[in-house]
């Protein structure tokens, strides 16, 4: 009982240690510490944690250890990695093997020679750059124990993903291609450090200061009003109007009426009434969804880009306007130009300059920081308490394929905050998402998360060892006894039947 109690101890001080992990900005000292408990409670001899640029473990991001000298590590990266350490990664499962010497996959390796490796166990890291936690076994101490392997894969979970966001790599967090572009322009409502995204403000870069029609293309939900905002708020006529139109969303025989405005008499009950064209005089009209226009409006909308003259509806005399026309679609005009559903010669007029919008999944490394952004602007907008985002939360988003890109991420976010504040929740997990179970693959749990399911599978030990004696789990523990029944009903854990 001496010995149970004692490795409860160890449990206790390893996940303490992983607390200090879950710290915005953990320090590497952090990591050793932790490493050092894992390596007493699991007695290994070395105890080794990498991440990997890539997934063949050909090149490392960042390491460290205990236990190891130098030539250690490098023996470990550059030799035993070909066989134990690339199988967890190629896998995604863990290595344990006995006794490596006699294990028939790595045996022939010259480094399980070399060393006389016995027990080794390798558990992959989840997160977004592949990694290991690699605990080499003391000669002469047998295998790792069930337990052991238990607890290394539980602190892995969640140690991946820490690490990932943590900015412990040898390279830091590298330098963000955007930079660049925010230091020379106002990009407020746009987020991300992608090269993806680094290319799109390079075009909004050439293109602002030039008062010429720009076309924004891409999928649906990828931010081309975000775009042409920054656009409009680049241009020398940011100080003028930001008038949008989404042509989809207005009937087919008032869309000339709203482009272009009516007056007295052009209809039965018409009354003079501003267009949008009116509205955006000195400053920028955003079409957004161009191709709904008819065929029919389109034409006057040829004429307003060629003459920059266009008549409201009744009118008899034409109106000037002074104004900049982006427009946007998320259908290739190509197309509906080569099938005659779009004029050809307007194509020609709004496409001088066009940037291509990319799909979320060509920049999921922005979506930590879409996250942030929408979190905060969601809270606002709905007055919700500003909870934090999980781990668990942030890792289903970035593994999740998202068709409907931002604004898709943006609907499910917002829909996990509402349920975590009516929830009275402490923080925003992946289940406040609202995901139908098995969309989103196994990986990462929150470290509250992880703390809670620790805490119930040392407990239900505990109770099992000690026949459900309460007294003496509050002893082991070191906990009041009253709380260890709070735990027993919190978990509903319940005693067995003879």
């Amino acid at each position: 009982m001496g010995t149970d109690a004692s490795r409860a101890e160890r449990e206790r001080a390893l996940f303490l240690h992983l607390l200090d992990l879950a710290q915005p900005a953990p320090a590497l000292a952090a990591l050793k510490k932790l490493l050092e408990h894992l390596a007493a409670l699991t007695r290994a001899g070395r105890a080794y944690v990498e991440l990997f640029r890539d997934e063949q473990a050909a090149s490392r991001r960042f390491s460290t250890s205990v236990g190891c000298t130098p030539e250690d590590e490098a023996t470990i990266r550059t030799v035993t990695s070909k066989g134990i350490v690339a199988s967890a990664v190629a896998t995604g499962k863990t290595v344990h093997t006995p006794y490596a010497l006699l294990d028939e996959r790595f045996a022939g390796q010259p480094s399980v020679q070399q060393q006389r490796l016995e027990a080794v166990l390798c558990v992959p890291l989840p997160g977004a750059q592949p990694g290991v936690l690699y605990l080499e076994g003391q000669r002469g101490t047998g295998p790792f124990s069930p337990e052991d392997v238990g607890v290394a894969e539980l602190v892995a979970r969640f140690l991946g993903p820490l690490l990932d966001k943590a900015a412990l790599s040898d390279e830091g967090r590298g330098a963000d291609p955007t930079l660049p572009f925010r230091q020379k322009l106002k990009l407020d409502g746009i987020a991300g450090r992608s090269h993806a995204l680094a290319q799109v403000l390079e075009q909004v870069g050439l293109v602002a200061k030039l008062d010429i029609t720009v076309l924004l293309t891409g999928a649906s939900g990828t931010g081309k009003t975000q775009v042409a905002r920054a656009i409009h708020d680049n241009s020398p006529r940011a100080s003028g109007p930001f008038v949008e139109l989404n042509c989809a969303a207005i009937p087919e025989t008032l869309l000339e009426a709203e482009l272009f405005g009516t007056r007295e008499g052009a209809f039965t009950g018409a009354k003079k009434l501003p267009g949008k064209v009116e509205l955006a005089e000195e400053g920028t009209l955003f079409l957004d969804e161009v191709t709904d226009i008819p065929l029919v409006a389109q034409g006057k909308l040829l004429q307003l880009l060629q003459s920059r003259q266009y008549f409201p509806l009744g009118a008899t005399t034409q109106q000037t306007a002074n104004i900049r026309i982006i427009a946007a679609s998320n259908v290739p005009l190509e197309d509906l130009v080569g099938a005659k559903k779009f004029r050809e010669d307007l194509f020609y007029r709004l496409s001088p300059f066009s940037i291509r919008m990319p799909a979320l999944a060509e920049r999921k490394e922005d979506i930590p920081a879409l996250l942030e952004l929408l979190a905060r602007r969601i809270c606002f907008e709905h007055r919700l308490p500003e909870l934090p985002l999980s781990l668990s939360l942030r890792s289903a988003c970035e593994a999740l394929d998202w068709r409907g890109n931002v604004r898709e991420l943006r609907g499910k976010l917002e829909g996990a905050l509402i349920r975590a504040a009516a929830e009275g929740a402490s923080q925003v997990e992946a289940r406040h998402l609202g995901l139908a179970q098995g969309q989103v693959a196994n990986g990462p749990v929150s470290f509250a998360e992880a703390t809670r399911q620790f805490q119930r599978d040392l407990l239900a030990r505990e109770l099992k060892v000690t026949g459900w004696d309460t007294a003496e789990v509050a002893k082991r523990l070191d906990v009041a006894r009253s709380h260890v029944y709070n735990l027993i009903k919190a978990f509903q854990l319940e005693k067995a039947k003879d």
